[in-house]
């Protein structure tokens, strides 16, 4: 009997283990969950909070704003500006900051920006917004001479992030963000090698294209929305000749076939993004280290157990047998991805190039906290419904607290934006006519180099046009508009009197007509006709003062860009701008206008 009472007491234990891991497991589980749902419970707090404080509590989707950027008007419905939920140029129009906002002299929203490239990205909103979730546009492309200033509004606006390639398969800055956390080399550039909807879907084209260029990632999009692919940092080639295992230890034949060769690393390994049946994005790594296989009539093609691959790519069709050299996914509802043929819609291959550290502020931040992720807890002891179970509640949980970290980084970052990018007075709103081309820019960006031609003449402590020595119309206050209605001769203090008691601003004085100032309580007819004249001279007179530039629009256009890039690039908002690029009919007169603004040594910053 003892020895049955031993085995029982025995199994027993074992149960109260096997219960207690299981226990702690949920319990883990739930602790997460908790802790991502208060974070998303604060980050909602906040934004109220900001809302309250600096917000327009009428703020509505069908409101037309009206904004200025860089001298071009463009006016766009609220809700256009803010679908991409998230990116600070939603934070920027959501209404939260209007308060806040740096308003010109006619009440537009003022955004120190290259106007070609903002209506670029209004454009592609404007698509974006009758475009369905399936056939989303490309991001904006503009001529080869403002495309990198529009690419630095892209990232500015946190509609791409530097780090990001300019890609037709991943369209999601939380996917990006993911590859680069599991490339964990560091800041890195992707540059486009093999584009199938580009070049073809032939194997011998892929090989042409990406063998021997070090580290690659392939992105894959199915004609099913199924988003994956594979990264190595093993060069892909043609097997060519006979096996030679002296001539290369790591790579080896298989099966006897010269013609395809496997490659070992500790590196490389698949992913799953998205999909039918996808619970959450995934990495999956090699379990036998035998991870990339070369055949000169296969594109990419990640592992080979008992002649079988993971992934294999062949003349526009990518078979899937996750599992087999590679971990299986860590949920159990994808069939098909242990099994499966899918047609590919597009398949991009990019080079992976480790590049100097030369990130924003924000962005290094970012890098800080994103690697404090949540990790993958791959669980296999229990069941294997239960592993699933547990597998895909950590993979989900991963997931989801990758875009609440991206939330997260998008408030921090939005107060910094209002205030650098379209934050100020409106005095310091700088309006220029190059030459019958009217541009607006910030007083802090014509002065960023300083002891140039540009920084001394609009120097406000030496400056007194365009409003610098006058307190503007539109940021009167009751009082000074008390004071100027008793300036005028013939008006009765007691228009003073009312204009004051009735909290009279200077944006509202220049709004009233004959039939508000009777609602103010002046009837008397030659009262009336006298403050409208004076009012109509004292719009003309607050009108924006422009600023004569003679010289060629297209040359202090790029001079003027530059210097924007500067500002933010000193603000933390962008990386260091490069150099401006004139056209070869222009460079001579570019050159000169540039020697003539900065003169000296200081042009060397813009002449290199």
């Amino acid at each position: 009997m003892k020895e049955l009472d031993d085995a029982n007491a025995s199994l027993k234990a074992a149960h109260d283990e096997r219960e207690r891991d299981y226990e702690e497991e949920i319990s883990k589980l739930d602790n997460a969950e908790r802790d991502l749902l208060d974070r998303i419970s604060k980050l909602n707090g906040l934004k109220d909070e900001t809302a309250k404080r600096y917000g327009n509590e009428d703020a509505s989707d069908d409101d037309i704003v009206n904004i200025n950027a860089g001298g071009t008007i463009v006016d766009v419905k609220r809700g256009t500006l803010c679908q991409l939920k998230g990116t600070r140029l939603e934070a920027l129009f959501s209404g939260r900051w209007e308060k806040k906002l740096q308003k010109d002299s006619s009440g537009r929203i003022f955004l120190d920006v290259n106007p070609t490239a903002f209506q670029a990205i209004v454009d592609y909103l404007n698509e974006l917004s009758i475009s369905a979730e399936d056939d989303p546009p490309q991001l904006p492309r503009v001529n080869e001479e403002h495309q990198h200033i529009l690419d630095h509004q892209l990232e500015l606006f946190g509609l791409r992030s530097s780090r990001h390639p300019e890609s037709t398969v991943l369209n999601q800055k939380s996917h990006f963000d993911l590859i680069h956390d599991w490339l964990g080399k560091g800041d890195s550039d992707f540059k486009l090698l093999y584009r199938s909807s580009r070049d073809g879907s032939s194997p011998i084209t892929f090989h042409s294209k990406c063998n021997s260029q070090g580290r690659t990632v392939t992105f894959i999009e199915t004609e099913n929305g199924l988003i994956l692919g594979g990264y190595s940092d093993v060069s892909w080639s043609t097997p060519t000749s006979p096996y030679n295992p002296h001539r290369n230890p790591h790579r080896r034949s298989i099966g006897g076939n010269t013609s395809s060769t496997q490659s070992h690393s500790n590196e490389a390994f698949v992913f799953v993004l998205s999909g039918e049946h996808i619970a959450a994005p995934c990495k999956l790594i090699s379990r036998d280290g035998s991870n990339i296989v070369n055949n000169s009539g296969w594109g990419p093609t990640f592992g080979r157990k008992n002649n079988i691959s993971d992934l294999l790519v062949t003349y526009g069709n990518v078979s899937l047998n996750i599992g087999k050299s590679y971990e299986a996914l860590p949920f159990g509802d994808a069939h098909d991805l242990s099994n499966g043929s899918f047609k590919i819609k597009d398949m991009e291959v990019f080079q992976v190039v480790e590049k100097p550290g030369n990130k924003t502020d924000n962005e290094s931040e970012s890098d800080n906290l994103r690697n404090k992720l949540l990790q993958v807890k791959r669980i296999d002891k229990f069941t294997d419904n239960i592993n699933q179970g547990i597998n895909t509640k950590w993979t989900s949980l991963q997931s989801v607290e990758s875009k609440v970290l991206a939330l997260e980084e998008s408030f921090k970052t939005e107060e910094q934006l209002v205030c650098s990018l379209a934050g100020g007075s409106t005095k310091d709103i700088i309006s220029l006519n190059v030459s019958g081309t009217r541009m607006t820019t910030m007083r802090d960006t014509l002065m960023v180099i300083e002891d140039s031609v540009l920084a001394r003449q609009f120097d406000d402590t030496k400056w007194t046009d365009q409003g610098s020595a006058k307190r503007a119309l539109k940021e009167w206050e009751p009082e000074d508009v008390s004071k100027w209605a008793k300036g005028i001769e013939g008006i009765p203090e007691s228009v003073a009197e009312s204009l004051k008691e009735n909290k009279i601003t200077g944006r509202e004085l220049v709004a009233l007509n004959i039939d508000g100032l009777k609602m103010l309580g002046i009837e008397r007819p030659g009262t009336l006709c006298l403050l409208i004249d004076e009012i109509n001279i004292l719009k003309r007179a607050n009108q924006d003062h422009v600023t004569l530039i003679e010289h060629s629009p297209y040359c202090f256009g790029l001079i003027l860009d530059y210097l924007r890039l500067k500002h933010l690039h000193a603000q933390g908002l962008a990386k260091e701008p490069r150099l401006p690029v004139a056209s070869d009919p222009q460079l001579s007169r570019y050159q000169k206008v540039v020697k003539y603004y900065f003169p000296g040594d200081s042009s060397k910053l813009l002449l290199g």
